[in-house]
C-alpha cells in the first residue's frame, strides 16, 4: 500500500469489498442515539446522516474483532495468527515517514472566532448514574467526549514524538478536559514547563486503523514514534505535515485534527468510561487543552471509539499488552502458540495458549506474566486444543483442568501490584495513579505436560463418532 492510500477511506473501501462494512442511512442522534448504536455493533459501521450535523459522517466498530483486525493489517490468516503475526511486524523496527507540504486534513481550517467544537459530532458516551455520596448527578456524566483520537506531543529537547489515546471531554467552544495516564506524554508536559511553556498537542481523529494499533504500541521506541510503527504495519512511509498553529508533525491523510497546548493545571475529572465497565474511578486531576485551531477535511469522517461494555475500547487496548507478552515468552524459548485479551474480560483477563514441555514452564509463564507492568489481574494459560476465542472452552479448560491445590498462583502487593482503576487512587494531589494493594493472580488450565504422556492423553476431549465428517446441516431439508 502507497502512503497516499494509507487512510481511513481506504480501510472503509476494503471493509465494504469484504462485505463486513455496516452502512446506516437513517437519522441518528449523536447526542442520544450514537453511543448505544456503537455499543451494539461488532462491524465497521458509517453513520451518514446525523442530525444536526450536515457533510459530516461517523464511524466505529472499525477493528473490534480479529476478522477486521486482520483486514485492517493486511494479515491473509486465521484469528490465532493475527496477535503472533503483528507481533512479528513489531519484530522488524520501526518503519518511516515522509514531509509533506500539503494535507486533506486541512482543507478546512477554523481558527480564532472560527473555532467551535460544538460543530463537531461529538457523541456523548454513557448514561451516568446519581452518587448521592459523591454528590454526583446523572447529567454530571451527559458531556461530549472525544474517545476516538490519537493524541501527539512532543518533548521539546529531543524533538521525539509520542502518542496515546485519551477520553476528552469538551468543557467549551476551544477548551478541552482530558485524561493522561503517566508516561512519555507526562514527561513531554513537564519539559515544556521546566522552560515555563506550555505542551503542543494535537488530537488526530480519524486515521487507517493501522495508526491505532501504532499509538497502542507499548515498547521501547527511543529515536522514533508510534507514527514509525504504523509505518511498519502499512508497508509505507506515513506522510507528515507540520501543524496550523503547533510545531507538530501530523498524520496527513487524517480526517480532522484538533490543535492546542496544554494548560498543566490539573483539576478534577469526572470519568464517563472505564474500560473495567464501571463507574472506577469515579474523580482524577486532569489538564486542560487549550484549543488554537481545528483543521479537517471538506467531507470529514468522524472517528468514534465507544468507550463503553466490551467495544473496540477493548479490541484496541489488547494490541497494547497482547503482543508485548507473546513476544517476552516466545523470547524465553516457549512454545507459545497465541495470546488473547478477550473483550468481555475488561482489559483484565489475558489468555495464553501454548503447548507445555513440563509443568515448570506454566509456572514459569505465570512468574513471568505477573511482573510485567501490562499484563492484566488475571492470567489463564490453556492447551492448543482450547479456542481462546470462546467462553465455553475457557469455562471448560479453568473447571475440568484447573487444579485447585496448586493451580491458582496469586501475587499481592509485593511490587507486581497492576496500578489499574479498580484499586488506584486516582485523586491524590500530584493527579497521578496511586497503587493501593492489589492482587494478580494466575491459573495453570492445562493438560498434563509433554513429560506425561500417558496421563496426557487421558485428558484428550471426547469426540463424537463421525463428528468431523457428518455435519446435521447435510441433512436439513
Amino acid at each position: 500500500m502507497t502512503h497516499d492510500q494509507s487512510d481511513m477511506r481506504s480501510f472503509l473501501a476494503d471493509a465494504d469489498k469484504a462485505g463486513v462494512a455496516l452502512h446506516i442511512n437513517k437519522p441518528v442522534d449523536v447526542a442520544t442515539e450514537v453511543a448505544a448504536l456503537c455499543s451494539e455493533t461488532f462491524r465497521p459501521t458509517i453513520f451518514h446522516n446525523l442530525k444536526g450535523f450536515e457533510g459530516f459522517r461517523l464511524v466505529d466498530g472499525l477493528t473490534r474483532t480479529r476478522e477486521t483486525q486482520a483486514l485492517a493489517l493486511g494479515l491473509d490468516c486465521p484469528p490465532n495468527q493475527v496477535i503472533p503475526s503483528y507481533a512479528a511486524r513489531l519484530a522488524e523496527g520501526p518503519g518511516s515517514v515522509v514531509q509533506v507540504n500539503t494535507s486533506p486534513a486541512q482543507e478546512v481550517v477554523w481558527e480564532n472566532d472560527d473555532i467551535k467544537l460544538s460543530r463537531l459530532p461529538i457523541p456523548v458516551e454513557s448514561e451516568g448514574m446519581d452518587l448521592p455520596h459523591l454528590g454526583i448527578e446523572k447529567a454530571d456524566f451527559r458531556t461530549p467526549c472525544i474517545s476516538g483520537g490519537i493524541v501527539i506531543t512532543k518533548h521539546p529537547e529531543t524533538g521525539e514524538q509520542n502518542t496515546f489515546f485519551t477520553m476528552a471531554q469538551v468543557v467549551s467552544d476551544n477548551r478541552i478536559h482530558f485524561f493522561m495516564l503517566p508516561g512519555h506524554t507526562q514527561e513531554n508536559v513537564e519539559a515544556w514547563a521546566a522552560r515555563d511553556e506550555r505542551c503542543p498537542m494535537a488530537i488526530v481523529i480519524g486515521c487507517h486503523p493501522a495508526y491505532e494499533f501504532g499509538a497502542a504500541y507499548t515498547g521501547p521506541h527511543d529515536g522514533f514514534s508510534e507514527l514509525h510503527i504504523a509505518s511498519r504495519l502499512l508497508g509505507a512511509p506515513v506522510p507528515l505535515v507540520k501543524g496550523k498553529t503547533v510545531d507538530l508533525d501530523l498524520p496527513a491523510n487524517s480526517e480532522i485534527i484538533i490543535e492546542g497546548f496544554i494548560d498543566p493545571d490539573r483539576q478534577p475529572y469526572l470519568h464517563v468510561s472505564s474500560h473495567t465497565d464501571t463507574h472506577a474511578p469515579i474523580f482524577s486531576r486532569e489538564p486542560f487543552l487549550d484549543v488554537t485551531a481545528i483543521t479537517m477535511r471538506k467531507d470529514p469522517i468522524y472517528r468514534q471509539i465507544q468507550p463503553t461494555r466490551f467495544t473496540e475500547h477493548h479490541s484496541l487496548a489488547e494490541f497494547i499488552g497482547a503482543p508485548m507478552v507473546f513476544m517476552h515468552l516466545k523470547s524465553m524459548g516457549l512454545e507459545v502458540h497465541d495470546v488473547a485479551m478477550p473483550l468481555h474480560g475488561g482489559g483484565n483477563l489475558l489468555v495464553i495458549q501454548m503447548t507445555a514441555r513440563a509443568k515448570a514452564e506454566v509456572h514459569a509463564v505465570l512468574e513471568a506474566i505477573t511482573s510485567m507492568t501490562m499484563a492484566p489481574r488475571m492470567t489463564v494459560i490453556v492447551d492448543d486444543d482450547i479456542d481462546i476465542y470462546s467462553a465455553e472452552d475457557l469455562l471448560y479448560a479453568m473447571a475440568i483442568r484447573g487444579d485447585g491445590s496448586n493451580a491458582l498462583v496469586t501475587y499481592t502487593d509485593d511490587g507486581r501490584s497492576y496500578p489499574e482503576p479498580l484499586t488506584a487512587l486516582v485523586n491524590g494531589p500530584s493527579g497521578r495513579f496511586t497503587p493501593l494493594p492489589n492482587n494478580r493472580w494466575g491459573m495453570d488450565a492445562t493438560k498434563p505436560a509433554l513429560d506425561e504422556p500417558e496421563r496426557r492423553l487421558e485428558f484428550s476431549r471426547l469426540q463424537a463418532r463421525s463428528e468431523a465428517t457428518v455435519k446435521l446441516a447435510d441433512f436439513m431439508d
